[in-house]
């Protein structure tokens, strides 16, 4: 269950963690939006979530701050109701959550490989082809080709203009979480920490080792 909940989380964080190449083959409404993403380097933004049902019930609502560093670092942060905390460096990501008096750490590129969202934390073409992007009025629509193997089934990434205002996730069970973006931040000279300093007597569930087990 870890693993799940935590692949949804990637998901709401790293949707503004972009490529910065793009394949001159590529389609038309790729390159478009691997060039409009370009410039998420260094970007900083609040974020106030809504997740409902395929019923469109509230089920929950949280606040936070966003933090990204291409490639692939990022700092997801929730503030209320209840503190939370997601941290990449672009090979391990910490799962930290303080209620609990527990952090659990996965292999980065493992636990986003199978969702849309691996598209905008890699510069990879053999990554990319891996998913149907569609163009929309206020954006795009992701998804993976191979909905089989992924807990998330469709990412929505609007803007106003080149601003990204709104992260729309759909997982397996219908659920959608919306994010609205709000006290934009740019600079691609941001220092930021993004290493995770395990505080004494919590718990660790390190999946790092469990991953390298099983293979």
């Amino acid at each position: 269950m870890h693993m799940i909940k935590v692949i949804k989380k990637i998901t709401l964080v790293i949707a503004t963690i972009f490529a910065t190449a793009f394949s001159v083959a590529a389609e038309p409404v790729e390159t478009e939006l691997r060039k409009l993403l370009s410039d998420y380097d260094g970007f900083t933004a609040r974020f106030s979530q809504k997740v409902t049902d395929v019923n469109d019930n509230l089920l929950h609502q949280a606040k936070g701050q966003l933090v990204f560093k291409q490639p692939g670092k990022f700092r997801w942060e929730v503030t209320e109701p209840e503190q939370e905390l997601l941290l990449s460096n672009g090979k391990s990501l910490w799962w930290y959550n303080p209620f609990l008096e527990q952090v659990s750490i996965y292999d980065a590129e493992e636990a986003v490989s199978t969702t849309p969202f691996a598209l905008l934390v890699s510069n990879k073409d053999e990554t990319w082809n891996k998913f149907v992007i569609e163009k929309v009025e206020s954006g795009f629509v992701i998804t993976p080709k191979d909905d089989d193997t992924s807990q998330v089934t469709k990412l929505a990434v609007h803007f106003d203009k080149f601003l990204l205002t709104q992260i729309v996730i759909t997982d397996r069970t219908q659920q959608t979480s919306a994010y609205v973006l709000s006290k934009h931040k740019f600079d691609k000279k941001l220092k930021h920490e993004f290493d995770f300093e395990i505080p004494e007597s919590i718990d660790i569930d390190d999946q790092r080792q469990s991953s390298v087990s099983m293979n």
